[in-house]
């Protein structure tokens, strides 16, 4: 099948160029794009024609998807989670949708751990004073790790390679996921519950999808189970914390710190308390981040939009059922 002439649109993207995009789809005659913005208005311009979108961050509305129809084929995500995309228009306007849900699973679960051991040993708090003039030893606050308990919320395969991560320092790990049918993670005990995972935790790391049933996961009526005082770390999505709860859990003692890759919104306020807070760490959502992530991210994204241009089935789809209405062998 010939995709001469066809036009692509990278929506967004911060990997500060597409060379390997181009790499890829400028020998098949196609036509790579880069949005100068990610606004509504822009995409919406944009889109008119292409035979795919190549999507990072920015939010991709119905409007921009019905701007691209009938045109567009294949709507390809940069990443494991697909949040921002309206799945059931493109799957009603024919539109297969990707994401590329195992590239970077080292990367988040090693950023996990290093949220985890930094809050553990206070090392940005310790760091901050030193930078002030400060040359003092805290003298509580600070745990021995082996013998503490993690929560893990989600154990899919970044949960489970923080599991065995956390295991080496010698963490008691008990877990909650209630989509793994056969439990085979040697050392992780399975709960039955969000509730009960948190009750007794000393960590909660979370690694789940953001769903409406899980908004604000993190929020006063669990913190309200939890009876020690916990650490919580997302590396998930931001979603799942509701940050007003943990802000006021923190100045209240309830928690005795919170770790952020992801925050909700994204970025964080200028003015939001938890970027001074100081038993607050957070990071830019930056935890996918590696020189060879990226690299196999952006490589995999776009042979995603070079399979479904000439017609061969994509590698990781995410909405099966708009194969047989998308021009694309099962």
């Amino acid at each position: 099948m010939t995709t001469g002439g066809a036009r692509v649109l990278i929506t967004d993207q911060v990997f500060g160029g597409t060379t390997i995009e181009r790499q890829v789809l400028e020998p098949l005659g196609v036509d790579v794009v880069e949005a100068p913005s990610a606004d509504e208005a822009t995409l919406v311009r944009l889109a008119s024609g292409v035979a795919g979108l190549l999507v990072c961050y920015a939010q991709i509305t119905e409007s921009v998807l019905e701007a691209a129809a009938p045109t567009c084929k294949v709507v390809a995500r940069y990443g494991i989670g697909y949040d921002n995309i309206p799945m059931a228009t493109a799957t009603r306007l024919g539109m297969v949708v990707t994401n590329v849900p195992d590239y970077c699973l080292d990367e988040v679960a090693d950023h996990t751990m290093a949220l985890l051991l930094a809050m553990a040993r206070r090392v940005a708090q310790m760091d901050r004073d030193v930078r002030a003039g400060a040359w003092k030893v805290p003298s509580s606050g600070i745990h021995r790790l082996a013998g503490r308990r993690l929560a893990l919320i989600g154990v899919g395969r970044i949960g489970r390679r923080v599991a065995v991560r956390a295991q080496a320092f010698g963490l008691e790990v008990i877990a909650y996921d209630p989509f793994v049918q056969i439990w085979d993670l040697p050392g992780v005990t399975r709960v039955d519950s969000v509730e009960e995972a948190v009750a007794d935790a000393d960590v909660i790391s979370l690694h789940a999808p953001l769903t409406a049933e899980n908004l604000h996961l993190i929020g006063p009526s669990t913190i309200a189970r939890m009876r020690r005082t916990p650490v919580i770390v997302n590396t998930s999505r931001g979603g799942l914390v509701d940050l007003q709860a943990v802000t006021e859990a923190l100045d209240d003692g309830r928690l005795s710190g919170v770790a952020l890759d992801v925050t909700e919104p994204e970025p964080l306020p200028p003015d939001h308390p938890l970027r001074t807070h100081p038993l607050a760490l957070v990071t830019p959502h930056a935890s996918f981040y590696s020189a060879e992530a990226q690299d196999e991210l952006q490589l995999r994204v776009a042979e995603e939009i070079a399979r479904s241009l000439q017609g061969e089935p994509p590698r990781s789809l995410v909405n099966p059922d708009v194969l047989k209405g998308a021009g694309i062998n099962g």
